[in-house]
């Protein structure tokens, strides 16, 4: 399974790197994962709006989900809440 994140953001690679163990887990989970692909994205300075855009790589359609926030945290956990549901409907 490939995974690409693009990181055009400063966040630490401690977040890169928790966003490829969710994706992980994710492939363990649901098996018919092929490949992820992660767009990081930042938006204005003084409130920071981060966006992420992830593909999902499945049999038939891709998944995309598409978030944005002020809060880094906030976008990695309702990612991976929506990756779940999208994932479980494909199953």
């Amino acid at each position: 399974m490939n995974i690409i994140v693009r990181n055009n953001t400063e966040l630490s690679n401690k977040h890169v790197r928790f966003i490829k163990w969710k994706i992980y887990k994710l492939k363990r989970k649901f098996d018919h994962l092929i490949y992820a692909e992660i767009h990081l994205n930042v938006e204005g300075n003084s409130p920071k709006r981060y966006e992420t855009n992830v593909r999902l790589g499945v049999s038939g359609h891709d998944i995309i989900i598409k978030n944005q926030s002020h809060d880094i945290r906030e976008i990695l956990r309702s990612l991976d809440q929506s990756a779940h549901r999208y994932l479980r409907k494909r199953k």
